[in-house]
């Protein structure tokens, strides 16, 4: 399912899908790069401008301009593991920051 799944739990994954299905209003399995900003910053990240170029090269090498679920996984994976002891404070509040998205997003 995900290349990060064995860094994140059941209910990550989950979490993850339903994010991502939010950002896919197409239903295609695929998500735009240029939501690799927004997504960083639900995460709590605050990311410049040259480090969000060097991510986004990272996850679009074939250049498509498209995120994949397991390329999303492997994104928001790295900032969800990174934590381990406010993990539980971050999947909280990336569920709801996915649901106000979710709720003005459509």
């Amino acid at each position: 399912m995900c290349g990060a799944q064995e860094e994140l739990d059941k209910e990550q994954l989950l979490l993850l899908k339903n994010a991502f299905d939010a950002f896919d209003h197409e239903k295609k399995g695929v998500i735009a790069i240029e939501m690799i900003g927004t997504i960083l910053e639900m995460l709590g990240q605050d990311i410049d401008e040259a480090t969000l170029k060097e991510i986004i090269a990272e996850v679009d090498q074939s250049g498509s301009g498209q995120l994949e679920f397991k390329d999303f996984c492997n994104l928001a994976g790295r900032f969800l593991t990174e934590e381990e002891e406010d993990n539980d404070a971050l999947v909280a509040e990336l569920r709801e920051a996915f649901r106000m998205y979710d709720r003005e997003g459509e």
